[in-house]
């Protein structure tokens, strides 16, 4: 039970920040907003956890919680001079929100299951996330350990949300167990099902917005992967979270949801490499459909100081990172111009063979060719009213993992392809559930 105390901080540090942030008058319904709020939050308290090591070099946990809870009232103060609404005021959830949140508690239950059969999580999630979330909690001033060339196995140049929000909870206990952990990946696993279904429900207005999360949880590879531990879960929920605060930037015309797509971008790039890949190429499409369009720039430049904030604040922890922590790669070799292991045309024959594959791989459930059919059945209404940016981002990104798979020769290509290529796609997955579902909608 006394994990439940920093939950409950980092949902009201979310649920305060983004009250303060958006104008009342243009604000999401209730329940959106407490996710959205949850998820923010929890970003928030690792980030405010992390300044522990900026400051003092190791894990204080008093400090931790104390800057975690003095922050509550500062953002409290901030959302009550925005127009404080209560949670669970009367009229703030109509029946059809009721019904789809016990829905998607059912349809999480086969998460938890799966969890707790690998408490540890995937292999690679022990060796990775886990264990670093271990060095920041148990090392003390050589928390640095984690980075140690000879642990190139555990990705030593991955950021560390993840391990992050772990430490959080784990300074309310004495060790860090594996309760935690597990609880984490469920928590992220459900907060992504919210936000696609109550974000699809802002923008669509239907109860049927709950086929979204459903059919996403009802493949079982993917709850698989959900319940494994590893951070391509969070690449993928920061990832709608950013798709969809833009969208009701545009929508609504108020800048306070660029602000907050910014910031899932800059969380989104301290998960893992990829993440700030995804980040850089999502940026840098949405900045240029900003600056194209003289609406949405006169905006943008209206709150150019939340928006510089907002970027500064998510995006340093991993330029801080990157600059002065991240060791130089040993897991990677420049096939452009090594000698002894040159880029070929055949590995990216086999990128784009195992990236078919993928596609018609039973493991999904034939979700690829379901997606695909509901895109061509949506015609040109996939990409009106600006619902190209999803698929251009998408696209870029996968072309860029395939230039990475062909020039990084470091790796056997059909063993790193077969181990890493479906975490890759699964990040993708509610980013590409949200665009279907609006692809289709009527109004």
């Amino acid at each position: 039970m006394i994990y439940l105390l920093p939950w409950l901080i980092s949902i009201l540090q979310g649920f305060f920040l983004l009250t303060a942030l958006i104008p009342a008058a243009a604000r999401p319904r209730m329940p959106l907003l407490i996710f959205w709020g949850a998820l923010t939050g929890m970003a928030t308290t690792a980030l405010l956890t992390f300044t522990s090591f900026l400051f003092f070099n190791t894990l204080i946990p008093a400090y931790a919680i104390g800057i975690n809870i003095g922050a509550i009232p500062a953002l409290f103060l901030m959302a009550r001079r925005n127009t404080l609404n209560l949670p669970f005021a009367k009229g703030s959830w109509d029946r059809n929100d009721l019904v789809g949140l016990h829905v998607l508690l059912l349809f999480t239950v086969p998460v938890i299951l799966h969890a707790l059969l690998f408490p540890d999580g995937g292999w690679d999630a022990w060796s990775c996330w886990n264990l670093k979330a271990r060095f920041l909690f148990l090392g003390g001033e050589n928390w640095r350990g984690m980075m140690d060339p000879a642990l190139w196995r555990s990705n030593i140049a991955y950021p560390f949300l993840l391990p992050l929000e772990n430490v959080w909870f784990w300074c309310f206990g004495t060790e860090p167990n594996t309760t935690v952990t597990l609880a984490t990946t469920c928590r992220i696993t459900f907060l992504m099902s919210g936000l696609l279904f109550f974000g699809l429900k802002e923008l669509r207005g239907r109860i049927s917005s709950i086929l979204a999360p459903l059919w996403v949880l009802s493949i079982m590879f993917i709850v698989k992967l959900a319940s494994s531990q590893y951070s391509d879960l969070l690449v993928g929920v920061w990832l709608l979270s950013a798709l969809l605060g833009f969208r009701l930037f545009v929508e609504r015309r108020c800048a306070a949801y660029l602000t907050l797509a910014l910031m899932s971008l800059g969380f989104m790039g301290f998960t893992k490499s990829e993440g700030l890949m995804l980040a850089a190429i999502t940026l840098g499409i949405l900045g240029t459909v900003v600056l194209f369009s003289n609406e949405l720039k006169r905006m943008a430049l209206g709150s150019w100081k939340a928006l510089l904030i907002a970027g500064l604040l998510s995006f340093l922890p991993t330029l801080i990172f990157q600059i002065f922590w991240a060791p130089n790669s040993h897991t990677f070799i420049n096939g452009l111009t090594s000698a002894d292991k040159p880029a070929s045309l055949e590995r990216l024959q086999a990128a784009l063979m195992f990236l078919g594959l993928e596609f018609i791989s039973p493991k999904w459930n034939a979700f690829w060719l379901i997606l695909c059919g509901g895109i061509i059945l949506g015609g040109t209404r996939a990409f009106r009213r600006g619902l190209w940016i999803i698929p251009a981002i998408i696209g870029a990104y996968i072309l860029s993992i395939v230039g990475v798979y062909t020039v990084n020769t470091f790796f056997e290509i059909l063993w790193w392809l077969s181990t890493t290529l479906n975490r890759i796609l699964f990040a993708l997955v509610p980013a590409l559930v949200f665009w279907l579902f609006l692809a289709h909608e009527k109004n």
